[in-house]
């Protein structure tokens, strides 16, 4: 009796054991790549440069002359903008884009859902080059422009601009947008929009308190992908932006390869990565309050 009650024990234990196990590689791969990576920057942000040598000496001076330095609000408070007019402008675009795939398309729902992510199959550098031969003053836009006679010179706006950079970044995101918008769309049932219409509601009334609602956790999705990602993005502002304005992924980059003063440009990215866990944060309230969960 004794030794079949402990290899039950032992099988009851092998069975709990086991989920733990399968997360394993996973707890390693986020102890490694993440948990170590920003412990490293985190130690570094609180060091001193001095003649571009490292000094370990515990010091706050770093994120002090982040709130010191006005060039360096003028690239957060940029980054911000731009990451919030590119998140409203994905919602604006996505939004139909995800309605027509959802519940219109039919039989081509699928292959409108590969041309939707047929962008990720082609490096974001070869994307945003494209854009630069676009966008020119001897670019296409520009050209067909001129042709048309809707303009007598090239417009230099166009390119290496803040216009520039939100016209990539939303290039880039809008996928992101229209695949979480179409996920929650699907979800929305026909008879529900039927029954909204059988009770005399308009069609606009209909989207507003029937679609709208029910397509909350999507758009709130979206819009994390969106502004997180622009917050920190750095491929395109550089490529498009043109260096006349600085974002803030640029500074950082700045600090680090031309003033070589690392524990500032640390001191910087960890201010960047609370902006992210912050935004993370409210957006986890906001997809559950949008799918009805309460609690704190």
């Amino acid at each position: 009796m004794s030794a079949a009650r402990d290899i039950a024990r032992r099988r009851s234990r092998l069975r709990a054991a086991l989920p733990a196990a399968g997360l394993l590689p996973l707890v390693l791969w986020q102890i490694v790549f993440f948990v170590v990576p920003v412990a490293l920057i985190l130690g570094l942000s609180v060091w001193r440069s001095q003649s571009y040598r490292l000094i370990p000496a515990f010091t706050f001076d770093n994120y002090i002359a982040i709130f010191a330095r006005p060039a360096i609000w003028r690239a957060l408070l940029l980054s911000v903008e731009t990451a919030a007019f590119v998140t409203v402008a994905c919602a604006v675009l996505a939004y139909p884009v995800a309605y027509f795939i959802a519940k219109k398309a039919g039989r081509w729902r699928g292959l409108l859902l590969v041309a939707v992510i047929a962008p990720f199959w082609i490096s974001i550098v070869m994307r945003v080059a494209a854009w630069r031969l676009l966008l020119g003053e001897r670019g296409v836009i520009n050209q067909m422009a001129i042709a048309l006679g809707l303009t007598e010179a090239p417009m230099s706006f166009l390119l290496y601009s803040p216009v520039s950079t939100a016209i990539g970044l939303i290039y880039a995101y809008l996928p992101l947008y229209v695949l979480p918008l179409y996920a929650a769309i699907s979800n929305i049932h026909d008879n529900w929009i039927d029954a909204a219409m059988d009770l005399n509601a308009s069609p606009t009334r209909t989207f507003f308190e029937v679609i709208l609602p029910l397509s909350a956790p999507g758009l709130v999705v979206g819009a994390v992908f969106c502004f997180v990602f622009g917050l920190g993005e750095f491929v395109t502002p550089a490529l498009l932006g043109g260096g006349k304005q600085l974002m803030f992924s640029q500074v950082i980059q700045d600090e680090f390869q031309r003033r070589l003063d690392w524990p500032s440009g640390a001191a910087m990215a960890v201010v960047l990565l609370v902006l992210v866990f912050a935004s993370l944060a409210l957006s986890m309230k906001w997809i559950r309050r949008a799918s009805g969960e309460t609690g704190l």
